[in-house]
């Protein structure tokens, strides 16, 4: 695509580097393909599924067979972090490997810039066929982001219409008054799977993977949940016992000086009881089991195809959920582990070693450059994430101290803007609510649940200052877009309406 060729490109690889010093042609040492072959990628992305919501992580109740096939069959990276932790920005953040304040996508409802360099358009550009299935959160025409092939939302209303059924949200037994408290439903969906959106989009992607078998393919499978509403057909319901469910340890925060975000957060569940509590959690934790399950049905047709040794997997989330964190669910302008952390497991048989867990720092940034990686494609030099087969490949590399998160959208937005810097063992936030400033610091090697501030402690001011310096040299360091209008909420809108809107705000 022509805003492709416009950029510069970077080779990708320590080894591209020393083969372009030297003269040589570069061979990969992963790469064992036959010249004319290419891997396959099948990037599989969830909403708001918290990082610890699998059992490779440490959960001891979840059930999550598929995922933890993942972790065993490939890497597993244990300090994960999307860049923002709200749908629109994280998803370009990943199809771009930038940050939202470079990308300029800052907020959902914000118009992303076609002159961004997609992950999509690179494969395609390659000569892989693009396809994406599920939640796209998108305001451009996914077509303008180089997916060939697109179902989505609409895709699967239609064909509950053809079937006579009702949507699987609308339809089920829900626990009492929570789409009063947050506009959707949760609980036990009437929706078999195959009417669910989750195993719709399933069937779509398996379908589309069957046609495709014998060429190479980027595709795009991206399911709604565990985001709300937590809904889930009954055989995954009837997994759990609501009354046995385990709260999370830092379930009890009583702490009164916090983000104005998750005080309203708290707000809208503080009459509810523990058992409700567990209630809600088992419904989110049901919602997680089912689109495991659909996971693991991908993963046997690749097996079935003969295609698993030659398909790149990726599992991740565009960012988390409280569940039931700190008193909370959902997610809000604030940036506790919860939220901010993400699942990242990265599966390719025989190449990537299996299960392996890897504590650096990675991002959601690191993935397109990863992808690249392992695929020999190259990438702008605008990406600001790393590739992670080095790590990966226990190679030794340098590697970040320090990662970063944002979300909020600039004065006058009521929410403000939220900042992360974490190293490895401390996280710093900064939180700006329309000039009145808050600051947090936790010591998570002793404070996993971020109970403690550590802010105000003067035995911990040279960290305050470090990381503090850290948010500023980032901000200096990485190019900042102008600041996009946020637009009535529309999808499928063309680079003429992000023209439009961004010449409306000068």
């Amino acid at each position: 695509m022509e805003n492709i060729t416009r950029r510069k490109f970077i080779q990708t690889g320590s080894a591209a580097a020393i083969a372009a010093l030297i003269g040589c042609q570069t061979n990969r040492s992963w790469n064992f393909l036959k010249d004319d072959e290419k891997y396959n990628v099948l990037f599989i992305m969830t909403d708001q599924h918290n990082p610890r919501g699998m059992g490779c992580a440490g959960h001891p109740q979840i059930k999550t067979p598929n995922m933890d096939r993942l972790a065993k069959e490939g890497v597993r990276f244990e300090n994960a972090y999307c860049q923002t932790g709200q749908c629109c920005p994280s998803r370009f953040s990943i199809f771009t490997g930038r940050y939202a304040h470079s990308h300029g996508c800052r907020f959902n409802s914000v118009i992303e810039n076609p002159e961004e360099v997609t992950v999509a358009e690179i494969f395609k550009k390659a000569g892989y066929s693009t396809a994406s299935f599920g939640k796209h959160h998108m305001m451009l025409d996914m077509k303008y982001h180089g997916f060939d092939h697109v179902v989505d939302l609409p895709g699967y209303n239609e064909f509950m219409k053809s079937e006579g059924k009702p949507h699987s949200w609308w339809d089920g037994d829900f626990f009492p008054n929570w789409k009063e408290r947050f506009g959707l439903p949760a609980g036990t969906t009437h929706a078999d799977n195959d009417h669910h959106t989750a195993g719709f989009w399933k069937n779509q992607a398996i379908d589309y993977i069957r046609e495709h078998k014998s060429q190479p393919f980027c595709a795009w499978l991206s399911f709604f949940g565990p985001h709300m509403p937590y809904v889930a057909s009954k055989p995954w319901m009837d997994l759990y016992d609501a009354k046995s469910l385990e709260l999370p340890p830092n379930y009890e925060d009583l702490r009164k000086n916090v983000p104005q975000a998750l005080t309203e957060l708290r707000e809208r569940t503080n009459d509810l009881t523990d058992d409700e509590m567990r209630e809600v959690l088992k419904c989110y934790m049901a919602y997680t089991s089912q689109i495991d399950y659909n996971i693991g049905c991908v993963l046997d047709e690749l097996d079935r195809l003969g295609i698993a040794d030659k398909t790149i997997v990726v599992y991740t989330a565009d960012h988390g959920d409280m569940m039931g964190e700190h008193r909370a669910f959902r997610k809000a302008v604030f940036n506790y582990e919860g939220t901010v952390g993400i699942p990242m497991l990265i599966r390719l048989p025989g190449v990537l070693p299996e299960n392996v867990t890897i504590n650096e720092l990675a991002g959601s940034i690191d993935l397109l450059p990863t992808l690249c990686d392992l695929t020999g494609l190259d990438f702008p030099e605008s990406v600001q994430g790393k590739s992670l087969v080095p790590l990966m490949q226990g190679k030794e590399t340098k590697w970040r101290d320090v990662i970063f998160s944002e979300i909020g959208y600039p004065h006058p937005f009521p929410t403000g803007v939220c900042i992360m810097a974490r190293d490895k063992k401390f996280k710093y936030i900064y939180h700006d609510y329309i000039g009145k400033n808050f600051e947090e610091l936790f010591d998570l090697k002793n404070d996993p649940g971020e109970l403690k501030n550590l802010a105000e402690n003067p035995n911990h001011k040279t960290t305050l200052d470090r990381l503090r310096n850290e948010v500023k040299l980032w901000n200096k360091n990485t190019d900042h877009a102008p600041l996009y209008p946020m637009s009535e909420w529309k999808q499928q809108l063309t680079p003429e309406d992000f023209k439009n809107a961004a010449a409306k705000a000068g």
